[in-house]
């Protein structure tokens, strides 16, 4: 990190003496603090104050795919949008509401609402609400953070942030699983996670900040008045973006198949502590130090459809590798299977990042934002339901090969895996249609 400090490129992609170079520090400031929010009341933080709150299984996969459903409410997003030539504050209000309502208002909810079922129907509600907002706004962002990363370091600013963010993030979320960890068998295990929470919300008010500071550029359009149908039509003039977003919605989907569950499985199945997970996800950042310029050099060779699709197919080995994950040996076959996704993942998660981008036309961009939300999160819904519908009718499956016994999460995972060789391929054969120019 220091001799990139030295070598000027992280100088080039953040200083505070050029103005696009100012908007991607405010961009930075912001991925860091959203990932160090994520780690707080996500993953194994936010299932656990789902299950302390009476929530099963079941319940938490209709909780986890509830956001998908809300994200659909995209396709108004343009209509709404477009009307202001300056977004700013309007940005500004709806990133307010959204952190009071999923932050501030699920936490303290259960202080007031007792009943178990009036409980999951309130968190449904909030959950539902804060997501709408979200999708109605969150891409009034990226129209506008867009132009701050420009296509010739659109790479190195994705990894780089991304490695930064997750340093910082995953090193808070490791520091507050050994808090959690100290308190679990005593009465404040609950105490601990609630307070993470106001942590977080804090935090969420300092993102806000960061999110306002960037210089705000007029955004290009070629239609005056915004027409529902363009969010469809529109996209659908462009082949390369369609089969682009097919991709994508095909990955979503198989990604989101076991995402509910796995958090459930490592607690309640496997017994695994929340320390020794963040140690596991800290290694990521650490991963990406020594593999992001390779990896920065083998997209900018192959190309970002290619290093997807053999990322991808890369990835399935310890995607299903994570289904022989037990309570016998999980200090061992869970680091295996964790580091080889970090490894594998430098190049997939930089490219799956800015895959939406690289067909996407500069012009009317909310257009084409609104409509990947869209699709991206009803294929998420869909794999959500998939997994949990699987789950709930499938509650006691249990498959024996070779001695191994599966529960029905673990066979998520096969069909998980699965799915990740299905979209590789897909790729490389789509590779002659998407495949950018050298323009782009």
């Amino acid at each position: 990190m220091k001799r990139r400090f030295r070598d000027g490129s992280l100088r080039r992609l953040f200083n505070l003496k050029e103005e696009k170079a100012q908007g991607r520090c405010a961009m930075l400031a912001s991925s860091v603090l959203l990932s160090i929010i994520s780690w707080l009341t996500g993953g194994l933080f936010y299932t656990s104050f789902l299950m302390a709150n009476g929530i099963d299984l079941v319940k938490i996969g209709v909780i986890s795919f509830v956001p998908y459903i809300a994200n659909l409410f995209s396709v108004f997003s343009p209509s709404i949008l477009e009307r202001f030539p300056k977004r700013r504050w309007v940005l500004f209000g709806g990133r307010l509401a959204y952190h009071t309502l999923n932050i501030l208002a699920i936490t303290i909810m259960p202080m007031f609402v007792h009943d178990q079922n009036a409980r999951t129907a309130c968190f449904v509600v909030l959950v539902f609400a804060a997501n709408i907002i979200s999708a109605l706004f969150s891409n009034g962002y990226s129209a506008w953070h867009l132009n701050f990363i420009p296509n010739s370091i659109r790479a190195e600013y994705f990894s780089t942030s991304s490695m930064i963010a997750s340093f910082i993030g995953i090193g808070t979320g490791l520091i507050s699983s050994l808090v959690a960890d100290a308190f679990a068998a005593s009465p404040h295990a609950y105490t601990i996670i609630f307070a993470l929470r106001f942590v977080a919300y804090a935090l969420a008010l300092a993102e806000l900040w960061a999110l306002t500071r960037p210089v705000e550029y007029p955004y290009e359009k070629t239609v005056d008045r915004v027409r529902l149908s363009d969010i469809v039509t529109k996209p659908f003039s462009h082949p390369k973006f369609i089969l682009t977003i097919v991709i994508i919605m095909t990955w979503t989907f198989f990604v989101n198949t076991s995402a509910s569950a796995i958090n459930y499985y490592l607690l309640n199945n496997v017994g695994t502590t929340y320390t020794y997970v963040y140690v596991l996800n800290m290694l990521y950042p650490v991963v990406m130090l020594f593999l992001l310029k390779p990896a920065q050099r083998l997209i900018n060779r192959s190309g970002w459809f290619r290093a997807f699709g053999v990322s991808a197919l890369l990835y399935a080995l310890p995607s299903f590798l994570y289904s022989f994950v037990t309570a016998g040996n999980y200090l061992w076959m869970l680091a295996i299977v964790r580091v080889s996704q970090h490894v594998v993942g430098v190049v997939l998660n930089t490219t799956a990042t800015n895959l939406p981008f690289v067909n996407m036309p500069d012009t009317d961009r909310t257009n084409y934002l609104s409509f990947h939300t869209l699709t991206d999160n009803a294929a998420a819904f869909l794999g959500m339901l998939f997994g949990t519908l699987f789950i709930k009718f499938w509650p006691d499956l249990l498959i024996t090969v070779g001695g191994f016994s599966f529960c029905n999460i673990q066979v998520l995972m096969w069909i998980e895996a699965f799915g990740r060789v299905l979209v590789g391929l897909m790729v490389l054969k789509l590779l002659p249609r998407v495949q950018a120019t050298a323009s782009q």
